[in-house]
């Protein structure tokens, strides 16, 4: 028996894409005209999860520190702030012929599909993932409910 995992794509997770490169792109212009160097280029990877009673954001942060995190909700958008330390020191005539680690601050906007109670949001980080757990809000959009209708009293 052949066990398959199920990969959700849609408007959701393509828009979080967009947006993650988006962002990228507005913040390496933002920090070109400053004068400085490029922003960051390090997105850090997501999944979002839907059990009915909560969502779940699992973000990989490897080789970052718990207290270099932050993480906030606006609205339908949970923002991940961080810093990733540990540059390599450069000695006198060393050279390096690939570096493709990234070092220093990343931030990560994800939508999220449901209205949640940001009040009771949890967040752990073990071994380089961060996981957030939102409760959902029931959506009363989508329950139905009697409105009782009520004879014209004329006078």
């Amino acid at each position: 028996m052949v066990k398959r995992t199920a990969k959700f794509y849609g408007p959701i997770v393509e828009l979080s894409r967009l947006q993650g490169e988006l962002n990228r792109l507005f913040a390496a212009f933002v920090e070109t005209n400053k004068g400085g160097a490029p922003a960051s280029s390090w997105d850090p990877n997501v999944d979002v999860l839907d059990d009915g009673q909560t969502i779940k954001i699992l973000a990989e942060l490897p080789g970052v520190e718990a207290s270099d995190v932050r993480v906030s909700i606006r609205g339908r958008v949970v923002m991940i702030r961080g810093t990733k330390k540990g540059r390599i020191r450069t000695k006198e005539g060393m050279r390096f012929f690939c570096m493709e680690r990234y070092f220093g601050n990343f931030m990560k906007s994800v939508p999220l599909p449901r209205p949640v109670n940001s009040h009771l949001a949890k967040t752990r980080m073990r071994n380089g993932l961060l996981e957030v757990v939102l409760p959902r809000v029931p959506d009363m959009r989508e329950k139905e409910i009697e409105i009782p209708v009520q004879p014209d009293l004329e006078e």
